[in-house]
């Protein structure tokens, strides 16, 4: 079984030796200057005669030299005395002392070779048919040292045009390119393309030009590149048409207005961090406003994306900082607006509470539901790029300009469609919730976010679809950037204006009323050990008390009013239970056992008489409360334990700026 084997293989060798082409060693007539080197020819052979100096030994200066210059094929010395041949074959140096009949060549050629380079030659028994250079460089004390280097078999070089037979067949008008071969020599492994201003009629955008054996086949007889049209004389592409001309100053102008929309966001991001803890903030939930702002930094860079050339990295990296953007922006308005209607719906006294930590949760789940759908749309897209899928197309302007751009996929469709769906629903939110007084108008300038970003989108996905792909890109990137300026700065303003305006008009008035006087019962004598003196109030001005005196005494104020709304509503209120937590006991079935009945009976009968008791207890209690922060008992609760009090949230700190 071996030996047939062992026969087989013999048998295939042979086959395959006998049609390959025989090689046949040969040196061309003259003196080629060598291209395309990576290494200094003089300066490696100095270094080796200086290392014959110091060792004479040529075995190690060679060995040295073909080590660190992986390129070069071999060394070689001749003195006097010594005749050696030093190849490097496949990594390994080998050594050949004297002339042989195999080395006759690299001697001949290298005694050809007064000094300098030499005429290259093609060697068939060490290298394979390999091309070589030959330099040689004669020392002192009659040695003489020679480089041997690969020629690089380029078909478009035409000082090795003799290699190939002749030199390549492209016009004055094209240049040759993609010539590069190895130890094939055959002619036609070149390409022929037009220079810079000229172009080849009937070709296409993506013309690659004219392979070289269509020429020398003489498949192709006329092959001349004609001049680009004046539109565009240096330029023009495939079949003369001029490629789309961008302009620099309006892509400038708009990056530096987007710049400066992003900064501006960020200094609106630290007012509101600062300003966390003033009533207008605090009541539109400092956090969510936060992450609105989050939001639109995200949606601005979008435009910045769109100025960089179409590429796969821009068509991928666009919509996922148009849908986090929105997502992260616009859900976030649409779960106020959700807050808002839960509160304004609710008609119990233990109403629900949603937190801001809740609206956080539930902008997280929709942030992670478009994290995976933009990770699917990713995957799908480079799925569709593995399998030779291009995400940019050439398109044509009006007026016949080329240009490139990314290319437009049903997935966009869905996803545009998505977010219309959102944006309705928010707007919905908004309707049903239209007569929630909510404070400082926040209801009404939400919804009217929602609706502008509702139309203006509308309106661009239909121009994108029917008009987009016919229009000037520099037109389109307008188109984007006004898209974004209406929606995310129309946002700003709606949201936040009216914020910090409610906010400077309320310590503005606050300023003003330092000049007047405030009621004479607001500064009522607590006690006798408060006040001692007899300092008639309706002297005393608010610029003359002190200001930890005035906060004092409007932290009492707020109190008192407090408590007796707490009271008003906890007044007969079937709500809320006199039991500890304030909520109803559970109803629950059961069945009188055998002398229950008269207990239930002396159970109701005192119940009716401490409910009238207590009713007549309330009608004269006394409403003067000192300035200690009361209990919040369940009679004092209008929300159990569902929650804090709205009420109490809207009053101001005693440390809270005005």
């Amino acid at each position: 079984m071996k030996t047939s084997l062992v026969l087989l293989s013999l048998y295939l060798s042979t086959v395959l030796s006998n049609h390959q082409e025989p090689c046949t060693t040969r040196t061309l007539s003259s003196t080629v200057p060598p291209s395309r080197l990576n290494f200094n020819a003089s300066f490696l052979v100095q270094n080796i005669e200086e290392e014959l100096h110091r060792s004479s030994n040529f075995t190690s200066a060679a060995r040295n030299i073909l080590s660190r210059q992986w390129d070069i094929a071999g060394a070689i010395l001749a003195t006097p005395k010594e005749h050696i041949l030093a190849l490097n074959l496949n990594s390994r140096l080998r050594m050949f002392v004297n002339q042989t009949p195999e080395t006759q060549l690299f001697w001949r050629v290298f005694e050809a070779t007064a000094s300098g380079w030499g005429a290259p030659f093609k060697d068939c028994h060490f290298f394979g048919g390999s091309w070589l250079y030959i330099y040689a460089y004669g020392g002192s004390r009659g040695a003489k040292i020679g480089l041997f280097a690969p020629v690089v078999l380029d078909e478009c070089d035409g000082g090795i045009a003799e290699i190939f037979g002749g030199p390549h067949k492209c016009r004055e008008n094209q240049m040759c390119v993609d010539g590069e071969t190895w130890k094939n020599a055959k002619r036609g492994q070149y390409t022929c393309r037009c220079n810079p201003g000229y172009f080849y009629p009937d070709s296409h955008a993506t013309w690659a030009g004219l392979k070289g054996k269509d020429l020398e086949s003489g498949r192709i007889s006329n092959f001349d590149c004609q001049p680009c049209p004046e539109i565009c004389p240096a330029n023009c592409v495939g079949n003369g048409t001029c490629p789309i001309q961008r302009m620099a100053y309006l892509r400038t102008a708009i990056l530096l207005v987007q710049l400066t929309s992003m900064g501006f966001v960020m200094f609106l991001a630290g007012m509101v961090f600062v300003l966390r803890k003033t009533k207008a903030i605090a009541v539109g939930m400092w956090t969510i406003l936060e992450t609105i702002l989050v939001g639109v930094l995200v949606l601005y860079s979008t435009v910045i994306i769109r100025l960089f050339e179409p590429s796969v990295s821009r068509c991928l990296l666009e919509p996922w900082f148009r849908e986090m953007g929105f997502v992260v922006c616009y859900g976030s308005i649409i779960l106020k607006l959700y807050r808002h209607l839960i509160e304004f719906r609710t008609r119990k006294a233990h109403r629900w509470v949603v937190k801001d930590t809740d609206l956080l949760k539930y902008l997280l789940i929709m942030f992670l539901s478009a994290l995976a759908y933009m990770a699917a749309y990713t995957a799908l897209t480079l799925n569709f790029i593995s399998e030779d899928f291009s995400l940019i197309e050439t398109s044509w302007t009006g007026s016949g300009e080329l240009f490139e751009t990314c290319k437009y996929l049903w997935w966009d469709y869905v996803t545009e469609v998505g977010e219309l769906t959102i944006l309705a629903f928010g707007v919905h939110l908004a309707y049903a919730s239209r007569n929630a007084n909510t404070q400082f108008h926040e209801s009404t300038f939400l919804c009217a976010t929602g609706s502008i970003e509702l139309a203006v989108s509308f309106l661009f996905y239909l121009a994108r679809i029917f008009v987009f792909h016919k229009l000037h890109p520099d037109i389109v990137l307008i188109a984007y950037f006004l898209r974004s300026q209406l929606c995310q700065t129309c946002t700003l303003l709606l949201i936040f204006f009216p914020k910090f305006w409610y906010q400077q008009r309320q310590a503005r008035t606050l300023a003003q009323e330092y000049s007047c006087r405030f009621p004479l019962d607001a500064f009522k004598e607590r006690s006798s050990s408060a006040n001692n003196s007899d300092v008639e109030i309706s002297e005393i001005t608010i610029a003359d008390m002190n200001p930890d005196d005035i906060r004092a005494e409007l932290k009492r104020l707020y109190l008192q009013l407090e408590m007796f709304k707490a009271k008003t509503i906890c007044r007969d209120n079937p709500h809320i239970s006199k039991r500890r937590g304030g909520r109803k006991a559970q109803h629950r079935r059961f069945s009188l056992q055998k002398g229950s009945r008269e207990k239930v009976r002396r159970t109701m009968s005192l119940h009716s008489r401490r409910k009238d008791r207590d009713r007549d207890r309330k009608r004269d209690i006394d409403m003067d409360i000192t300035e200690a922060e009361p209990s919040r008992t369940p009679e004092d609760s209008v929300c159990s334990t569902d929650g804090a009090s709205a009420i109490y949230a809207d009053l101001p700190e005693a440390n809270q700026p005005y």
